[in-house]
């Protein structure tokens, strides 16, 4: 998944979340544990303190054979982590400062073992102050200690994977939803759908309702557009034509008139074409196949020229699909294919291919003549609007201009350049779906 995917960020807010969580409470459970584990042993350590206490320290003094009586047998096995011992204070450092008050020790005892100790400091009415210490083996202790750990850590680590396993399984439940709306908005893009079709939950039901109020008026908006265009079109169509059919004969001012007349025509037709143009490259959801547009161009191109012997052959793959109106691509193709029978000698050539290097799907239209071809300081001026290279040629000049306009308004490209057989080759990149979307 992406970075920007919106199930990449709940599932890492959630699992950051639940990480924490999960560390937080193991942490503090292992705390309570060891803390419940040492007051144990710290209690019972005390008891054996107490009963050391009482059954050895007499006022007499020390009682040593006594040492039994406090049943624990563990003290008289060797090297076995627990131990006592009685001494003077005199002897050196003792950790309870005063009498009757208890200090925990921790203590290195014999082959290195850890201990932990009370001890606790009795002045008997006769005889000098003494220091009573219990131990016992901490490293028992510890390892129930870390074996609580291994275990709590293990048990959270099976909770964080079943707790993953159900994020997951949530997110995309939960998400299931908009993943439909996505798969409908890309069939409303294909053209295979007019509008967002379907139940949703009530939280995205209203987006639905806005996108396909948004469909709906976006077809409203092109189909008046459209129409006021054609009601022009024939609106100024008729006087233009009478002032034509008006100025006869062959004086100066009835000539001015003609030609005048002609321009205002050919104006008039470029801009209505170019208002037709914007308001078909927004329709959402328009999709041409380019093969066949291209084989019904090629049967009218082939009629027409059929009179000079040019050949006209093509190589456009039958899966390839056009992301526009259908009318565009005929005129995009329709211009620069009878462009190059114009001028061509005795062969066209037609290529059809994706492209993918710019990172989008795009189609990659080649038309190769092999005539004369065109100096490199001409081809831009041939795709100025009304420009004509050679006036031996019939046209109105506005044939390129029209594409050049049609292919930059789908945001595409278009280059002139040389052909393999010596004449032009018009290299044009527009929209394209690919073959994942469909």
């Amino acid at each position: 998944m992406r970075r920007n995917s919106l199930s990449v960020r709940l599932a890492a807010i959630a699992g950051i979340g639940s990480a924490i969580a999960l560390l937080v409470a193991g942490l503090v459970f292992i705390t309570l544990f060891r803390q419940s584990v040492e007051r144990n042993f710290d209690a019972r350590l005390n008891v054996l303190l107490q009963t050391l206490v009482g059954a050895t320290i007499t006022e007499e003094g020390i009682d040593p054979a006594s040492a039994a009586l406090i049943g624990e047998p563990r003290f008289a096995l060797p090297q076995s982590g627990w131990y006592w011992q009685i001494r003077n204070t005199t002897g050196g450092e003792v950790l309870a400062d005063s009498d009757g008050a208890v200090r925990i020790a921790v203590l290195k005892g014999p082959a290195g073992r850890s201990l932990r100790g009370l001890e606790r400091r009795i002045s008997p009415p006769s005889g000098p102050s003494l220091a009573v210490l219990v131990a016992g083996d901490a490293d028992a202790m510890a390892a129930e200690i870390a074996q609580f750990r291994f275990v709590v850590f293990s048990t959270l680590a099976i909770f964080a994977t079943i707790l993953a396993v159900g994020m997951a399984g949530l997110v995309r439940f939960g998400l299931r939803p908009l993943r439909e709306v996505r798969d409908a908005l890309k069939l409303v893009e294909l053209g295979e759908k007019g509008s967002l079709e379907g139940e949703y939950p009530e939280e995205i039901t209203p987006l639905v309702n806005d996108l396909n109020t948004l469909l709906r008026s976006n077809r409203e908006i092109v189909e008046r557009s459209r129409t006021h265009v054609g009601n022009l079109a024939h609106a100024l169509k008729t006087p233009i034509a009478v002032l034509i059919n008006e100025a006869k004969g062959e004086d100066p001012l009835a000539v001015k008139m003609r030609d005048q007349a002609a321009i205002m025509r050919d104006q008039i037709h470029h801009h209505l074409d170019r208002a037709r143009m914007a308001a078909q490259t927004n329709v959402i959801g328009a999709v041409t196949p380019v093969a066949p547009v291209i084989e019904g161009i090629l049967r009218v191109m082939r009629r027409v020229h059929d009179g000079r012997g040019i050949t006209i052959e093509d190589d456009v793959p039958p899966d390839l699909r056009f992301r526009g109106e259908k009318q565009d691509l005929e005129e995009i193709v329709g211009n620069l294919v009878d462009n190059a029978c114009k001028w061509a000698k005795s062969r066209v050539v037609i290529k059809a291919r994706p492209d993918t290097a710019s990172g989008e799907s795009r189609l990659h239209l080649i038309i190769d003549d092999d005539g004369p071809g065109l100096p490199g300081e001409s081809r831009q001026r041939a795709l100025r609007r009304g420009a004509r290279l050679d006036e031996s040629k019939p046209g109105s000049g506005l044939g390129l201009s029209i594409v050049f306009e049609l292919v930059e308004l789908y945001g595409g490209t278009i280059r002139l350049e040389d052909a393999a057989a010596g004449g032009l080759s018009a290299q044009i990149f527009l929209p394209a779906v690919d073959k994942g979307d469909t």
